[in-house]
């Protein structure tokens, strides 16, 4: 009869691996930009073009309500949505990194949305 293997035998090999992040890949086609979280953005300008883009896609309206040197947290417009991406400097890497993402909205999507101006229309068209 065999015996199983040992828990501390399977950790052996796991220990050296480190953590992998998501890195944000910049001119992702339309429709198909995630977010997750541990996701890592170069920059802070990267990070909201990436969730101004992110709610343009899903229908959504969002504003920021923190947003400094260290921090910026995009929150639902809609009320009583509990709707979050919250990202942080991240001190190792000189880089910024989601740490929470809650996707859940409360209500349907809507076909207008204020943050899909010319300027980011124009700016969709330029690159093609």
């Amino acid at each position: 009869m065999k015996t199983p293997p040992n828990s501390e035998d399977e950790l052996v090999g796991e220990e050296s691996s480190e953590e992998v992040f998501p890195v944000f890949r910049h001119g992702a086609r339309f429709g198909e930009l995630h977010l997750e979280v541990g996701m890592k953005f170069n920059t802070k300008w990267e990070f909201k073009e990436a969730v101004r883009e992110f709610t343009i896609q899903e229908g959504r309206r969002m504003r920021f309500r923190k947003n400094d040197g260290k921090r910026v947290r995009a929150v639902c417009k809609v009320k009583d949505c509990k709707w979050v991406v919250y990202a942080s400097r991240d001190h190792e890497d000189s880089c910024w990194q989601v740490k929470t993402f809650f996707n859940d909205h409360t209500y349907p999507r809507e076909d207008k949305n204020r943050a899909a101006n010319r300027n980011w229309v124009a700016g969709k068209l330029v690159k093609n």
